[in-house]
């Protein structure tokens, strides 16, 4: 399944569910293409697209980017499990 999204700056968001039939396990896979126009004007898990890499990887519940952090652990703040029964 594909899911696209355009904003009215012409940003787009695109989502792709996929599952590995093995582990029976899903994941969305989402990719955001930004323009420049909105720059300083968004923020998300993604970051808030400032120019400034040393401020995007703040963990959910958090204000603070974690330079120590892990990445699986920055990811699994953001994460919701989901059981797809078959």
């Amino acid at each position: 399944m594909l899911v696209q999204i355009t904003m009215p700056s012409g940003t787009t968001v695109t989502a792709t569910n996929s599952c590995i039939k093995r582990d029976r396990e899903c994941y969305l896979d989402v990719k955001v293409y930004a323009l420049s126009e909105d720059m300083d004007h968004s923020e998300g898990l993604c970051g808030n697209f400032n120019g400034r890499k040393d401020d995007d990887r703040v963990p959910r519940g958090s204000t603070v980017d974690d330079d120590n952090l892990e990445p699986i652990k920055f990811v699994t703040s953001y994460m919701s499990v989901a059981r797809i029964l078959h």
